[in-house]
């Protein structure tokens, strides 16, 4: 009976070790991606001072991008908020970002755009149906 005990704490000291690892890992990456953040912002605010002529293409590809770590970011925020749980509703949302970014930036095939817009349309409707049905 004292062994089993034992066995017990041993794995609970273990997984509480790894839930730890996890976390620290997971806060350096959300500094990471906020560094990365300041860093479109500053690249947007160079090209507007110094290159008075910014491509609208240039300009909405680093908004989208600089939006992919906000979420990214927020992602984060919910996976401590939620007791170490990232709710799959921010992925879509992620997702539905990407999606939306590479057809700004690669718009150059219409069937491949077509695909790509039908693809946000399915995140959409997959949005719409775990916020309906979901127990959270």
């Amino acid at each position: 009976m004292y062994e089993l005990d034992k066995n017990n704490q041993i794995v609970d000291y273990f997984t509480k070790f790894l839930i730890l690892a996890l976390n620290i890992c997971i806060g350096l990456l959300s500094i990471i991606l906020i560094v990365f953040l300041f860093k479109e912002c500053l690249e947007m605010i160079n090209a507007f001072i110094v290159n008075k002529t910014v491509k609208y293409n240039y300009v909405v590809e680093k908004m989208l991008v600089a939006f992919m770590h906000i979420e990214f970011i927020l992602l984060i925020i919910q996976y401590f908020r939620k007791n170490y749980h990232f709710p799959l509703q921010f992925f879509i949302y992620v997702g539905i970002t990407a999606v939306i970014r590479f057809i700004i930036v690669e718009h150059y095939n219409a069937l491949e755009t077509i695909i790509l817009s039908l693809t946000i349309v399915v995140l959409i409707i997959g949005l719409y149906l775990l916020k309906r049905f979901s127990l959270d």
